[in-house]
């Protein structure tokens, strides 16, 4: 996965509203969306926003059962990004410290 894919998919789950959805569809092993508009006191509109955003970066699998859009969570991808964050966020050392300066350009302790 590439760091843009990787943003996106962080940037779907950083919504406070979102995570709470993957979390229910999670726990639930799958829901149709009107199961998760029961869920949730928002306009079936906005579910439908939340539910296409986590859908189109890959976080929900979609799969349609005649008139009905069954939504779970791709665990798949999930580990993967867990896997990767360490890796992508650790620092190398550098060759020497940073110091902090104060506002007159010297060095704090």
């Amino acid at each position: 996965m590439d760091d843009q894919k990787l943003v996106r998919v962080l940037k779907a789950l950083a919504d406070k509203g979102r995570f709470k959805m993957v979390q229910e569809i999670a726990a639930a092993g799958e829901l149709s969306c009107g199961q998760v508009g029961e869920r949730f006191d928002l306009t079936q509109p906005t579910i439908s926003h939340h539910l296409k955003i986590l859908a189109d970066v890959e976080v929900l699998l979609v799969r349609r059962e005649g008139q009905h859009a069954i939504i779970s969570v791709n665990e798949a991808l999930l580990d993967e990004v867990a896997a990767l964050l360490p890796r992508r966020l650790r620092t190398k050392p550098r060759a020497s410290p940073v110091r902090a300066r104060n506002r007159r350009g010297e060095d704090r302790a």
